[in-house]
């Protein structure tokens, strides 16, 4: 009996091993169709790679969804950041964070797709407030200190008055549209999904 546990237990650890990366991996293909959005700025541009770091979370749990994120981001740095900076992938792994933890917890708290839904809109609002707040107070700042240019010069390239206008004009609305069609992406495959899910989680 012990040795059937143990042989299950080790069964899932390395499931968990194989599926974390290859979700990673494929977060990672799902960066390079990113495609830009009228009317924000043209650092910000919407891509579905979220949507394995929501899986994997939804399927072992917030830590694991966490992984993912900073292994595609890593991927990233490795293989397709340009400038050698760190700041893209430190914003992409709050964002993501940000996003798929209220829907992971709502998920395991067992309150069924009403919850997920519940989770997903909080992880919208989320996105959009810790973004606004990252990249008024950290990350504009940050991208004007490494170009080693004023933070007015920054604006002027975005014809923003003020850092916060561009977050308020810019950033904000971005973040509530990528929310939103995450979520109408998500929302399909977790009601595919679902039982699959929940069986994992509860492994």
């Amino acid at each position: 009996m012990k040795e059937t546990a143990l042989h299950t237990s080790r069964s899932r650890s390395t499931q968990r091993l194989v599926t974390i990366p290859m979700l990673a991996a494929v977060a990672f293909i799902l960066q390079y169709l990113e495609v830009p959005i009228p009317l924000t700025p043209s650092f910000l541009k919407l891509d579905f790679s979220t949507l394995p770091a929501l899986i994997g979370g939804l399927m072992y749990g917030p830590i694991a969804g966490i992984i993912i994120e900073v292994l595609k981001n890593t991927l990233h740095l490795l293989f397709k950041n340009t400038d050698g900076l760190l700041i893209g992938e430190l914003a992409n792994v709050i964002a993501g964070a940000s996003f798929i933890l209220p829907a992971i917890y709502m998920q395991r708290l067992g309150l069924g797709k009403k919850g997920f839904l519940t989770g997903l809109a909080l992880g919208t609002l989320l996105i959009t407030i810790v973004m606004a707040i990252a990249n008024a107070y950290v990350l504009l700042p940050a991208y004007a200190v490494l170009y080693q240019m004023p933070i007015e010069q920054l604006l002027q390239m975005f014809n923003a008055t003020s850092i916060w206008s561009l977050v308020l004009v810019g950033i904000v609305p971005f973040n509530i549209f990528k929310g939103a069609v995450i979520s109408l992406v998500a929302y399909p495959i977790y009601v595919k999904l679902g039982s699959r899910i929940a069986v994992r989680a509860t492994n």
